[in-house]
């Protein structure tokens, strides 16, 4: 049964006439006459009893009618929902970060945007560190994330874009003799105990540190390992050591903990997205054109 068939009878049992029915539908009378003898070959049954006044409902004909409409009307709401789903305005985007973005302002504000520009796409956020993000990118568990630049094996099969390059600043207890200055050099920090991100993360926070250092003329003695930034933080707040994080992680207010400017060239972390060269979701396409430079946000002053 075509759906052309479906479209004439419900034109001819609407307008009970089946020239107003042919000029509804944009064709002439005898190719109409032929769909409806062609849906009623087809059945086995009339549909229409023709007379002097028109064309009225059989038995069976009545009986097809709501069916037939129903039929049309969930075929027009399957092509609409096709046609959302491939403009990105409904399914789904698996959305990956590490622990210290949400203190930044550039993923807050891109999610918030997104969810309001399409609300009705699912959101999955996950937290993770920023090489198990590309381990998953490249597999296709995540379909965007927001990383800080890392060494991996198959980053060549990732689109990045840097977001936002943000002041890294040194975190220090506020007992500590330094913590009333507004800023600091990295040697005047070399005899402290540091906090460093874990190397079995393969961290790219981990080896810019300790290039920072090794340029201030030092190694640094390591107190403590740690997988996220807040857990540094918390550490510092602890008594434990010094150590580096994003400036935007002055946001997470914990007690005892001061921050001070690095006047060290080089002193910096990216906040990079980053995403599947192959990955052909609109959903992600859309989150992209959010993502665009003229929406990039500035770093916290």
């Amino acid at each position: 049964m075509e759906l052309r068939h479906l479209r004439a009878f419900i034109a001819v049992a609407e307008e009970r006439n089946f020239s107003r029915a042919a000029a509804r539908l944009h064709i002439s009378q005898p190719p109409l006459s032929q769909q409806i003898q062609a849906l009623e070959a087809e059945l086995g049954v009339r549909v229409f009893e023709r007379g002097r006044n028109g064309a009225s409902l059989t038995a069976a004909g009545a009986s097809l009618l709501p069916q037939a409409r129903a039929v049309l009307e969930q075929l027009q709401r399957a092509v609409e929902q096709a046609q959302r789903a491939g403009r990105g305005e409904t399914g789904s985007l698996a959305v990956g970060f590490a622990g210290s973005m949400p203190f930044s302002a550039v993923m807050p504000q891109l999610l918030h945007d997104f969810r309001a520009a399409w609300p009705e796409v699912e959101l999955q956020l996950r937290e993770q560190p920023s090489r198990a993000q590309i381990d998953d990118l490249v597999t296709r568990k995540l379909d965007v994330g927001f990383v800080r630049p890392t060494r991996h094996a198959q980053l060549a099969e990732l689109h990045t874009r840097v977001l936002l390059r943000e002041p890294l600043v040194a975190a220090l207890h506020a007992q500590h003799p330094l913590a009333d200055r507004p800023s600091i050099r990295l040697r005047e920090l070399r005899h402290e105990p540091f906090m460093l991100y874990s190397a079995t993360l393969g961290s790219g926070l981990r080896e810019h540190t300790l290039a920072l250092c090794l340029k201030a003329g030092f190694n640094p003695r390591i107190a403590q390992e740690v997988h996220e930034m807040p857990t540094l933080i918390s550490l510092v707040s602890a008594g434990i050591g010094v150590g580096l994080v994003a400036a935007s992680m002055r946001r997470a207010q914990m007690p005892y903990v001061r921050y001070l400017d690095l006047l060290d060239a080089g002193a910096h972390s990216d906040i990079v997205l980053a995403w599947k060269r192959d990955n052909a979701s609109p959903a992600l396409r859309n989150f992209l054109a959010l993502a665009a430079p003229e929406h990039a946000a500035t770093p916290p002053g």
